[in-house]
């Protein structure tokens, strides 16, 4: 369901997922370190490692982007996302289900056939389907068959949002998984941006070393990750502590245009972000509205045999919506 205050707009038909480029580069160790792309559409098999776990790889590779959009019904609402300001966000309100939430947009795939996906927004790739065979609540959530690469995404128009967001999922990545050095991308924005113009901002995102990576083998990372439309990316991450077990997880982020900020929690723990102050979009450039929501998996390298993984629970508010 989409309910709450309101479910926007459907996303639009037929556009296509949005690739990420990058010439190999080595990016900090630390969490939180910057790393800048080179020009969209170059295949990187990683660049240099160096130091201990967190030492990275260009994020390069081509994507494909998705088929034309399929189901999917309008929703509506009124934009007026508040501003708030960098730090812990307050205190999260109640969590799980959408049912009596007052949220701008929220999503827990309760009313949704299975084999479908919701009023409100629209399919990109024939592998996101809505799965009674396993769920964070209720009895339903979005399933993202496993693919090489290619998009399974669900978009949803985005303005409703305002300049400024909290956005939540609970994911779920079944193991094994692909042994491959793969960006992937669970939860991005469009929009234009006041320094860069049209771009992907990718909130919720993740780097996967193979195993055979030294010091980080097989981990994955989280990254703040822009991809200029046409042009290079630029993104802050965590280091390569991190391994999908097979287990639900809660993702948050919080995003802000007046001060060029960005929040990332895990689990409820705060695990990157940055705050650059108005005005300098250097390493943010976030624009102050947005025009379209996609929520699934995607990959930008090839990664056989793929990701099977599962969303629920989806909600974007003004306000800190929280983690069980």
């Amino acid at each position: 369901m989409s309910g709450g205050r309101a479910a926007g707009g459907a996303g639009s038909a037929g556009k296509s997922g949005a690739g990420a480029g990058g010439a190999a580069g080595s990016s900090a160790a630390s969490a939180g370190a910057s790393t800048t792309g080179g020009a969209a559409g170059t295949p990187t098999s990683g660049g240099t490692s160096s130091g201990s776990a967190g030492a990275s790889a260009g994020r390069g590779g081509s994507a494909t982007g998705g088929g034309g959009a399929t189901s999917g019904g309008t929703g509506s609402g009124a934009a007026g996302a508040s501003d708030g300001g960098m730090g812990d966000g307050g205190t999260p309100g109640t969590t799980g289900g959408c049912a009596g939430r007052d949220l701008l947009i929220c999503e827990d795939f309760e009313s949704t056939n299975v084999g479908s996906v919701p009023s409100g927004w629209t399919r990109h790739g024939d592998l996101a389907a809505v799965s009674d065979e396993d769920k964070h609540g209720g009895s339903r959530a979005l399933r993202l068959g496993a693919a090489a690469n290619s998009e399974r995404r669900i978009y949803h128009d985005a303005a409703v949002l305002g300049s400024a967001h909290w956005g939540r999922i609970y994911y779920k990545v079944e193991t094994p998984v692909p042994d491959a050095f793969v960006h992937s991308t669970m939860v991005s924005l469009t929009g234009d941006g006041p320094q860069n113009g049209n771009s992907d901002y990718r909130p919720i995102d993740t780097i996967k070393q193979a195993k055979n990576t030294p010091d980080v083998g097989g981990r994955h990372n989280f990254i703040f990750n822009v991809q200029i439309i046409g042009s290079s990316e630029f993104g802050t991450e965590t280091s390569y502590d991190y391994t999908f077990d097979a287990k639900w997880h809660c993702a948050e982020y919080h995003i802000q245009a007046s001060n060029q900020s960005y929040e990332l929690y895990l689990d409820g723990t705060k695990i990157l972000g940055f705050e650059h102050g108005a005005g300098n979009y250097d390493d943010s450039d976030i624009p102050n509205v947005f025009d379209e929501i996609r929520v699934g998996w995607i990959n930008y390298q090839s990664a056989s045999p793929g990701f099977t993984a599962w969303i629920d629970d989806v909600a974007f508010d003004d306000m800190r919506i929280g983690c069980d």
